[in-house]
This record gives structure tokens, C-alpha cells and sequence, in this order.
């Protein structure tokens, strides 16, 4: 299962030896599948050739690119292989960025991977029964889920009342079966607790039973109560469809990235009066080569055709070779897939955002972990005042 955080891409961009990189629409279409699967893979192997990659990853692309996505509606699928070998087969759910983009050099081309995947933000899914529940434990930049947890709740009352009515004409259990469905509700609760506070999640979406919910929503910790959201549909077996669910999620998920965008343009302001940010484009790569940037907020159609040297070891990019301060030099590549590299590898994030809301001609900036302004121009502690 492939990681694409911070750690799973360094691992990528560390990897010797040029790589063949190709970004598809695969969306379906449904009206001619084959023409479209015919034209797709003569136009996409068209321009692998012409870029340079070798006839081995080439078919190796066709052949992956062809696979079936296992989601409907419109995607895109990344593909990044070396010498045959498959490293990065994403399907990336959501408009595509284009109908192609391919790539091959020293650095793998993941700017749609950004794109569609901001960031390695963690989430949990709980779908709350009277007779338990299920935890399911995401995180954005992982195809798959990263833990599920099901929790077996008593029965002991509720196989005795078989429907709403018979619990209604059935007051001696009423108090009894109230207490089993408010233990089997502390149980998901503790559960749920422990998988928000080990994975520093984010988001909680509940959904379920709407007594249980309500029930197990009580016996959160202030921690879990802080990140919950509670969507009023039962995805429990019998209950909604999920669709109600994905797209409430979804909802959410993007109102958190949206917030970070805002926050760190906030920084960027701010950060120009006391030497936090950058918007210059040799400043930000001078920031990157000392290992200074926080977040990289990259406007990449503002940086056609611009390319910076990729170097094969700290400080990881260089405007030219007399910049490289002794590292190997990998060859020219487009200036965001260097930056992007030089950010992952410094442990920065790295943040995509629309020309329009960087400042004018602005196509990189950065936010900064310390200060480039001198000791000497900082403002005076109120003891020396």
C-alpha cells in the first residue's frame, strides 16, 4: 500500500535513475469505451516517446493506465515507473487536471498527486448500532484505509424486543435495554477516543442509529467532540445509502483545506513585515536550500517553461551550477517538480494554490521557520525599551 506523506515521497524522490511519469483522464467514456481506450493509449505512448522514455516504461504506462479504476465518475490516474518498474499507480478521483501530462527526467513528475491529495490529513469514519459499531481510520495521502476497528456490543435485551412496537408495549425492558444500547455506546465511545487521540485525526464523521448517536455523542471525550460532525443517516447494514455519507465527507474534508489555504495566505501576508515570508523566486529558493521553509505555495501556471538544476543531495535544488555547493547535479527539470522535491525533502509542506491568490507575478512563495531579517532589526523586548 503506498504512503504519500512527506515520508513516503522522500523515499520516492531519493530514488536514483530517471523515471517516466504520465498523468491521465481515465474517465470513462461511455459511449465508446474501446475508441476511447484505442486513442488513449496511441496518443499516451505517442508522447512518452517523445519525451525521452524508455520503450520498457512506455508499455508498462499502456498496460497500467488500462486498468479498471474501481470508481465511477470523472478521475485521473498518476503513473510513475522506473525501468519497468511500477513505483507510484494512483487513481485520483476528482475533475482531471488535463487529458495528459507526461514527463521523464531525474524527478518524478507528483504535482497532480498535490493537487488532488493536499495533504496527510487523518479522518475517522464511525457508524454507530445500539448492538456496536464500526471505527475506520483514513488518512488523505493513502488509497486505503489505515485501520477499521469493530466493536461487539451486548445483545441481551435487544434480541428480546424485535421492532419499535414491541419495545414500546414492552415497559419492564425499556430501562434495561436503554442502559445495554448506553454501555454499548460508552464502548464505541472509548474506542473512538483512542483512534482520534493515537492518529491526531483531524475529523470525525458519525453516522448510524439515530438513538445511538445520540447516546454515544454524550460519552466523547472533549478532544473527539471538538473534530465530530455528525451526518443524520444510518450506513449501518439495513440503513442509507453511502452516498449521503461520501459526500458530506467530502464537504467537510474540503472545508478543513480550504481553511488551511486561508490561514497560510494570512501568513504570507503577515509574515513580509518581519521576515516569516517570502514571495521572491530566487529568495524562495535560497530559503529552501537552508532548509527554511515551512510551507511552499506553489501558482504553477504561472511557471511555464521555467526550470531550476536538481541535485542529488543537500541542498537539493540550485538556480545554476555554481549554486549546487558541491552536490551532484541530476540535469535542468521544471522549477515546480524541483521545488516541490526540495520542499519534501526538507520536511516542508508543500501547498498548490491559484495564481490569483498569490501577489502579482508571484509564482512561488514561502513561509518560513525563522526569520531572515538580521538580530539587529527585530523589535526590542520590553526590557530593553
Amino acid at each position: 500500500m503506498a504512503d504519500f506523506g512527506n515520508e513516503g515521497l522522500a523515499d520516492l524522490y531519493r530514488r536514483p535513475g530517471s523515471v517516466s511519469s504520465a498523468y491521465v483522464d481515465v474517465t470513462q467514456d461511455a459511449q465508446n469505451p474501446r475508441r476511447t481506450s484505442t486513442l488513449r493509449q496511441r496518443t499516451l505512448r505517442e508522447a512518452l516517446i517523445a519525451a525521452g522514455a524508455p520503450e520498457i516504461d512506455a508499455s508498462t504506462i499502456i498496460e497500467l493506465v488500462e486498468e479498471p479504476p474501481g470508481v465511477g465518475g470523472p478521475m485521473g490516474r498518476l503513473m510513475v515507473v522506473r525501468q519497468g518498474v511500477v513505483e507510484v499507480n494512483e487513481v485520483l478521483s476528482g475533475e482531471p487536471l488535463g487529458e495528459l501530462l507526461v514527463s521523464y527526467g531525474p524527478v518524478p513528475s507528483l504535482l497532480p498527486l498535490l493537487i488532488h491529495r493536499p495533504r496527510d490529513l487523518s479522518y475517522v469514519v464511525a457508524e454507530a448500532g445500539r448492538d456496536g459499531g464500526e471505527i475506520t481510520l483514513y488518512r488523505l495521502s493513502r488509497s486505503q484505509p489505515i485501520a477499521h476497528v469493530r466493536v461487539e456490543g451486548d445483545t441481551e435485551f435487544l434480541t428480546k424486543i424485535g421492532s419499535e412496537d414491541d419495545f414500546l408495549a414492552n415497559g419492564r425492558y425499556q430501562h434495561h435495554t436503554e442502559e445495554v444500547w448506553k454501555r454499548n455506546q460508552g464502548q464505541i465511545a472509548a474506542a473512538i477516543d483512542e483512534v482520534v487521540h493515537d492518529s491526531k485525526a483531524e475529523l470525525l464523521v458519525l453516522t448510524g442509529d439515530v438513538r445511538a448517536r445520540q447516546l454515544l455523542v454524550d460519552q466523547l471525550s472533549p478532544a473527539s467532540r471538538e473534530v465530530l460532525h455528525v451526518v443524520p443517516t444510518n450506513t449501518r447494514p439495513g440503513g442509507a445509502a453511502q452516498e449521503e455519507l461520501e459526500g458530506a465527507l467530502n464537504r467537510r474534508i474540503a472545508a478543513i483545506l480550504a481553511q488551511d489555504e486561508h490561514d497560510a495566505l494570512e501568513r504570507l501576508e503577515t509574515g513580509r513585515g518581519n521576515g516569516l515570508s517570502e514571495i521572491d523566486f530566487s529568495a524562495v529558493v535560497r530559503t529552501l536550500q537552508q532548509s527554511q521553509v515551512d510551507v511552499l505555495l506553489l501558482a504553477p501556471d504561472r511557471m511555464t517553461g521555467e526550470t531550476l538544476i536538481a541535485l542529488d543531495r543537500e541542498p537539493w535544488l540550485a538556480a545554476t551550477s555554481a549554486d549546487a555547493l558541491g552536490a551532484g547535479d541530476l540535469g535542468s527539470v521544471s522549477a515546480a517538480d524541483a521545488l516541490i522535491r526540495a520542499a519534501i525533502l526538507t520536511d516542508a509542506r508543500v501547498m498548490v494554490v491559484s495564481s490569483g491568490e498569490l501577489p502579482a507575478q508571484t509564482s512561488v512563495a514561502a513561509l518560513l521557520r525563522w526569520s531572515t531579517l538580521p538580530a539587529s532589526t527585530e523589535a526590542p523586548t520590553a526590557a530593553t525599551r
